[in-house]
């Protein structure tokens, strides 16, 4: 019997892959995952291993042989990829067990999550056939593996991105949004995992394996349910003071926990059980895709904060009072500035309509760089601050003449260069305009000139009082677990 992790690395960096399932064509025009679009998908990809289509009436499909089952193949596979019916998925498990494959990715839909009792019963099937034949099964009803370093490719129309971050999702949907967008806020992947019913392959199982993925320096993990909660905290703190552990947990509502049920058959458990879980172990909590990227963003681009006292500087428009309140209502603070900093600014700023409290309300600092960046050293030499927020609007962008705007990204983009223990400056748009384009090519800009840049201002004070919140529990943990929360015992 092959190890467990010997067979997940032949997974994630497979070189003999088959596909049951792959038609001449797709003359069905179906919306969903085809063996042949998954073919193809690899195949785009530059796959570098051996593809196997398997069908029993073709000789050749996209120009590679075909084969009529799994037991025909002439080499060991290190993967079967599955897109057959479900009730046609028990025979082709009882060929891989013939054919001694190594892992079987299952991403027929059609078994427990039904609801029906003959889906759950080909579901038993094939976990009976899997466990005698002595491979690994991941699904049923996902996407499976997406290995960028690999040219494993489960996704359409998304680039292959590689990076640090690892996502572990129940559902193929989210993997696909965070895998679509995560590029546009710097984030590439490690590994990417669709896992479905988690009918053998469960989300401890992979996380167990990236705790020593060398590929690997960020996990996220998108949960509706899982088999074994004590295996999840332990794993959890062990790996978070290394690794960060970032979790959404789905189905916390009743509303949410029904459409839980009847999307992978899970069970998804008390709440206030997983807020102890949180609160205890040192997983990051999110609530949603968007805000799962917000903080892994902030993780690859911010150094390490034990608090996240902020400075607001609002750049046009802005009402001093209602940012104040923004941030203290997300759980950030918005301390007063020492007197010795307001003393500077106040050689720098005129106060005319303008503020220099906190949130700092000057217009004027965004259009001269010259001038912004002595506000910025000025507020940064403050012992409140731990971090700047430009909280800008897109009248900047209008307004402003393109080397302006150059010069406000290349002052942001150099500030700290030269000094390593800087304050890190990051950048959050108005919300209320975030939806038009001409907010979507200023984020565009920022980003690519390096510049951490968060679509709202509450988003910004989410993501860094998650992030500080993380550095200041492993701090004060360094020299002891804290106490065990409520099992998370069964499948909540």
């Amino acid at each position: 019997m092959i190890p467990r992790d010997q067979c997940l690395e032949k997974a994630f960096h497979p070189r003999a892959v088959a596909i049951v399932g792959v038609s001449r064509n797709d003359v069905d025009s179906t919306p969903d995952y085809t063996g042949l679009k998954i073919l193809r998908l690899l195949q785009g990809a530059g796959f570098e291993g051996q593809l196997y289509p398997i069908n029993p009436s073709a000789a050749t499909i996209a120009g590679v042989k075909a084969y009529p089952t799994v037991i025909a193949v002439p080499e060991r596979l290190d993967l079967v990829i599955v897109a057959v019916p479900a009730a046609a998925v028990p025979q082709v498990l009882e060929d891989c067990a013939i054919a001694g494959a190594l892992n079987v990715h299952i991403c027929s839909a059609g078994f427990s999550e039904t609801g029906e009792v003959e889906g759950a019963k080909i579901e038993k099937r094939v976990r009976d056939i899997a466990l005698r034949g002595d491979f690994q099964v991941v699904g049923p009803n996902c996407l499976g593996y997406h290995v960028p370093s690999a040219h494993l490719n489960m996704y359409m129309n998304v680039p292959l991105a590689q990076g640090p971050v690892a996502f572990v999702s129940q559902s193929g949907g989210h993997a696909q949004t965070f895998v679509t967008h995560g590029p546009a806020l710097g984030i590439g992947f490690s590994k990417v995992i669709s896992y479905g019913n988690a009918l053998m392959m469960d989300s401890t199982d992979f996380l167990e394996y990236l705790a020593t993925d060398s590929e690997t320096s960020i996990i996220c993990l998108y949960i509706e349910g899982v088999k074994d909660g004590g295996r999840l905290i332990r794993l959890v703190r062990e790996i978070g003071p290394s690794k960060p552990v970032i979790v959404w947990k789905g189905g916390l509502t009743s509303s949410g926990a029904r459409a839980a049920v009847t999307h992978t058959s899970s069970l998804s458990g008390d709440k206030r059980i997983w807020e102890a879980f949180f609160k205890q172990t040192g997983a990051i909590g999110v609530d949603s895709i968007e805000e799962m990227a917000d903080v892994t963003m902030t993780f690859l681009r911010l150094k390490p904060l034990l608090r996240a006292n902020v400075a607001v500087l609002v750049g046009g428009g802005g009402n001093s009072v209602a940012n104040a309140d923004m941030c203290a209502r997300e759980g950030v603070a918005v301390p007063a500035l020492a007197n010795e900093t307001r003393m500077r600014l106040m050689k720098l700023l005129s106060l005319v309509n303008q503020s220099i409290v906190n949130p700092i309300d000057s217009p004027r600092v965004l259009y001269d760089p010259s001038l912004l960046r002595q506000v910025l050293d000025t507020v940064a030499a403050d012992p409140l601050i731990d971090v700047i927020i430009l909280h800008i609007s897109t009248i900047f962008r209008r307004r402003a003449s393109a080397e302006t705007v150059a010069g406000f990204k290349k002052c942001i983009a150099d500030f700290g260069k030269q000094d390593s223990s800087s304050k890190p400056v990051v950048v959050a748009m108005r919300a209320a305009e975030t939806s038009g384009g001409e907010a979507e090519v200023l984020i565009r800009e920022m980003r690519e000139a390096n510049i951490t840049t968060y679509y709202s201002l509450r988003s910004a004070c989410r993501a860094l009082k998650l992030f500080a919140g993380y550095h200041a529990f492993m701090a004060q943990n360094r020299a002891g677990q804290p106490s065990a929360p409520q099992a998370l015992t069964g499948r909540p």
